[in-house]
């Protein structure tokens, strides 16, 4: 995306959202800085770090060869991308 003048636009900023908040079709900022599209998402009973608890399961692709799972509680804040990013 460009401005008027032709200099690349500025980002925005990603966004904070709870983990249970995110759905299908999202992009999140991961760890790395990468950005990676939620394909799904499951609540359910997880094994965290503070034990057996309601929690978020999010599947997400990077690119054609990374892939991975989170496992979060709900309120857990994630990196939601800015819709222009």
């Amino acid at each position: 995306m460009t401005s008027a003048a032709g200099s690349p636009a500025p980002r925005s900023a990603p966004r904070p959202s709870a983990a249970q908040d995110v759905e299908v079709g999202d992009r999140l900022l991961l760890d790395d800085v990468s950005q990676a599209e939620v394909t799904d998402v499951r609540h359910g009973f997880y094994q965290l770090p503070e034990g057996r608890t309601l929690g978020v399961a999010i599947g997400w692709k990077s690119g054609d060869r990374k892939s991975g799972l989170l496992f979060r509680k709900g309120t857990d804040l994630l990196a939601r991308a800015a819709a222009d990013q």
